[in-house]
């Protein structure tokens, strides 16, 4: 079974319990996350991989036109009700439909390893952001040999990538302006601006 059939049945089975298990363990995350991002007012900015919609909600009390992607629709049944202005969509980051130069910011807070095709994540991303627009991923790193042995317990995981990988796959699709700083005990942040 492909990971992101196996993200879809586990996400699904979780989405009840999600916020419960891990919605104050990430929130400290997500608002250091957004402070860092310094959002300008007006931003168009998408969630790829919103889940319950947490990050989408410390993103609400701004001015700013909020969208939301995930692949679980159970999840995204949650979220929808605890948000109040944000736009969702069911997709995937490789088969993203928006307009070409249409986002200011996007995240990805803790999905990048669960993305089938990384590349064409990125790739999409880089399309869909505004030139100056800034991508922001944020995923766990417990160093390479910890990352493959994660890969193996957690459903869905289609792999961790370094540091250095991140900064590389950053780099091949012409991001300038890359910065990585720790965002979590075991989290990395990498940033670049389209």
């Amino acid at each position: 079974m492909d990971a992101e059939k196996q993200s879809k049945i586990f996400y699904g089975r979780m989405a009840k319990y999600y916020d419960f298990v891990f919605g104050n363990l990430m929130r400290k995350m997500q608002m250091r996350i957004a402070k860092f991002a310094k959002i300008k007012g007006n931003s168009r900015v998408l969630d790829a991989g919103c889940g319950t919609g947490n990050f989408l909600i410390v993103l609400e009390k701004y001015n700013l036109e909020l969208y939301g992607i995930d692949i679980t629709k159970e999840m995204l049944e949650i979220a929808k009700h605890k948000l109040k202005r944000a736009k969702l969509k069911l997709v995937s980051a490789e088969k993203l439909n928006f307009k070409d130069n249409y986002f200011n910011y996007v995240f990805s807070i803790d999905a990048f390893h669960h993305y089938s095709n990384k590349e064409r994540a990125l790739g999409n991303f880089y399309r869909i952001l505004k030139k100056n627009g800034k991508l922001i991923i944020v995923d766990v790193n417990f160093g390479r040999f910890l990352n493959k042995i994660f890969q193996k317990l957690e459903p869905g995981n289609n792999g961790v990538l370094t540091k250095h990988e991140m900064r590389d796959i950053f780099k091949r699709y012409k991001f300038r302006k890359i910065e990585q700083r720790k965002a979590g005990a075991f989290t990395e942040m990498t940033t670049g601006i389209k």
